[in-house]
């Protein structure tokens, strides 16, 4: 990254800087509004210079804002002014920056005019690059699979639009679905999800592979009825699980394929470096107690792991930031043979790819003209510019324009997930608490409306249809004992959120005061909470059908926040084999073409299982890179 900060700004020459003005020497603090919250920026001067620019507290999601945070206080420093260059992708809080330098520096005498030279750039070169394997897209998908091209031995260039890695999946839950044992066995349930099993087991089949499917899950199931074990789970069920979960659209000789490999890349991650905290969950929208939940925030575990390992891998793997693929190069014969690009000053990029190329763009949850495009169901009443996102501004379905383009077939394009939590201004996910099943969801009248561990769609049509189509996630100090330790998803506490009045977090002492505050009838609070407390205990099966129960939340402080739903996640894209070749209408496989991740849409049918996204592009973007540095 040093080495990356370095090339950048000694490509910028600044024209002058000014010397006329006299500074007080010493440090200046100045706090801003950021994209999600204040941050504070702290500015040392000496009479007539910055010498230091450091960003001493920040609410912004993690991952991302690491990526400003190394480059603009840099750039700032190296070149004497303010007018640098945002990070692309993550202007907001680089803009932020800036602006909390410019306030602190007013602090130590410095005026508007002061510190504002303009940055001459050289002219952008044209470039002509070869190797092995061309990677469009810096996400979980492009790196995993950069890290298996490059253990093939293939050398592999990666572009990347942005100027970070990441794209959706660094903002994620950061959770993994597959069956392990080790924490299912006897993990700590007050209820029972045999009948979930029993339910899918009972259905009459629909094909020969969905028979034999259910006839393995069946002597798994009634072997486990013989131990005393709490959680049954295998990857048989988990891919029936799945395949049910997305309504039977979904491929299900991939979904076998995937869930079969999903244990194993678990523990590749881990020799990685990737660490998972050692109790497993039933995440919110994952249908079932196998999720694993990522130690640091969000999805940066995945990113600090697949860095680390590429870090190795300097001599084989160049990554260009800040270049956006426009079209696929094909030869005669149709092969896929390379990529043209953009750099981030209009010089064009060709690139040459010896073996294969790999799209790993995404999907297009955020580019409002696709999904309106292919919003052809009545399923969503709106998905306009009016539905906030989840979704980096970067992944815009690019790739899915140019595979289409060469001929790939797109397949379930119309099967769209909004995500039910998100947060209600921003879209954003990284201040949820990690309460999953130890909370509820309460309308605007205090009222339960739906299985909390349900279905993503299925939640996200409730939630729309409640008043102001919104709802508030409750919990009690019985799911976070001590707000200055519980966290968010983005590694906040819930007190920060309190403190700063941020994302709506309410509290307490009594529920009656928390019900005040929200303008609910405190005695309707009060009676959807004895509900649901007594379907922890099982004295009676919940009206609304759900399973999984933790705690019973009966002590104060009380809590809430509200949520409603975005566009998160498309399950359509790109129709590919087990190979992750790109396929034709026909079924014939584009040679030299490979995709991963959320560009493909073989795997989750018209609803994805939460915690299952991060497997496919792992299990996915690894196969890509293996299959794509041997050419075959």
């Amino acid at each position: 990254m040093k080495k990356l900060v370095a090339l950048v700004l000694a490509c910028l020459l600044v024209t002058a800087v000014s010397s006329a003005f006299a500074l007080t020497s010493g440090t200046y603090e100045a706090t801003v509004a950021a994209m999600h919250g204040p941050m504070t920026v702290q500015v040392t001067v000496d009479e007539d210079s910055i010498t230091d620019v450091q960003v001493t507290a920040n609410v912004e999601t993690p991952g991302l804002i690491d990526w400003p945070l190394k480059e603009i206080p840099a750039a700032i420093v190296a070149n004497q002014t303010t007018e640098v260059d945002t990070v692309t992708g993550a202007t907001f809080s680089s803009r932020a920056i800036i602006r909390g330098v410019r306030e602190a520096l007013k602090l130590a005498g410095a005026t508007d005019e002061d510190f504002a030279a303009k940055i001459e750039k050289a002219p952008a070169e044209d470039q002509d690059l070869t190797a092995d394997v061309i990677i469009v897209g810096g996400g979980g998908a492009g790196l995993a699979a950069s890290i298996s091209a490059t253990e093939a031995g293939a050398s592999v260039i990666l572009i990347e639009k942005t100027g970070f890695f990441g794209g959706n999946s660094i903002v994620s839950g950061g959770i993994f679905n597959c069956p392990d044992p080790d924490l299912q066995d006897y993990a700590d349930i007050t209820s029972s999800l045999d009948s979930l099993i029993e339910e899918a087991l009972a259905e009459e089949p629909v094909s020969e592979l969905h028979a034999e499917l259910q006839a393995t899950v069946r002597e798994q199931f009634e072997a486990y009825k013989q131990t005393d074990k709490h959680v049954f789970d295998s990857a048989e069920w988990m891919a029936l699980q799945t395949w049910n979960g997305g309504d039977k659209v979904a491929d299900l000789d991939h979904v076998i394929f995937y869930a079969q490999n999903a244990y194993p890349t678990l523990k590749w991650l881990e020799s990685m470096g990737m660490e998972f905290a050692p109790v497993i969950n039933s995440a919110s929208g994952s249908l079932y107690m196998r999720t694993h939940t990522a130690v640091m925030p969000n999805g940066t575990g995945y990113f600090k792991a697949f860095q680390t390992r590429l870090a190795d891998k300097t001599d084989l793997w160049t990554p260009l930031m800040n270049t956006t693929a426009e079209s696929l190069i094909t030869d005669e014969t149709g092969r896929v043979t390379g990529v043209n690009a953009v750099g981030k000053e209009g010089n064009k990029v060709t690139l040459h790819a010896n073996k294969g190329v790999i799209l790993a763009t995404g999907g297009f949850a955020g580019n409002v003209e696709m999904r309106m495009e292919y919003c052809v169901s009545d399923k969503w009443p709106d998905l306009s510019a009016k539905v906030i996102t989840t979704n980096m501004p970067g992944v815009t379905g690019d790739g899915l324009r140019m595979a289409q383009e060469v001929g790939a077939e797109l397949i379930n394009m119309d099967q769209i997930q909004l995500l039910p939590y998100a947060n209600p201004w921003t879209g954003a996910t990284s201040d949820i608490t990690l309460t999953y099943s130890a909370s509820c969801y309460i309308n605007k009248n205090g009222e339960r409306f739906v299985r909390e561990d349900g279905r993503r769609d299925e939640m996200s049509l409730a939630i729309i249809a409640q008043p102001d189509g919104l709802m508030y996630q409750l919990f009690s100090a019985d799911a976070v004992p001590d707000p200055a330790t519980g966290k968010t998803l983005g590694d906040k506490t819930v007190s920060y959120y309190l403190d700063n009045h941020l994302a709506g977090y309410v509290q307490a002492d009594t529920l009656e005061g928390l019900a005040e505050i929200l303008g609910m009838d405190p005695a309707v609070l009060q009676a959807t909470v004895d509900d649901m407390n007594a379907c922890v205990r099982g004295e009676k099966t919940d009206d609304y059908g759900r399973v999984t129960w933790t705690k019973e939340l009966k002590t104060g402080p009380w809590y809430a926040y509200p949520r409603k739903p975005a566009a998160h996640h498309t399950m359509g894209g790109v129709n590919i084999d087990l190979s992750t070749h790109a396929l034709r209408a026909d079924g014939s496989v584009i040679e030299g073409l490979y995709c991963a991740g959320e560009i493909t849409g073989n795997f989750h049918g018209a609803n994805r299982l939460g915690g299952n996204a991060i497997v496919d592009f792992c299990v996915f973007g690894r196969i890509a890179g293996e299959n794509a540095a041997e050419g075959k």
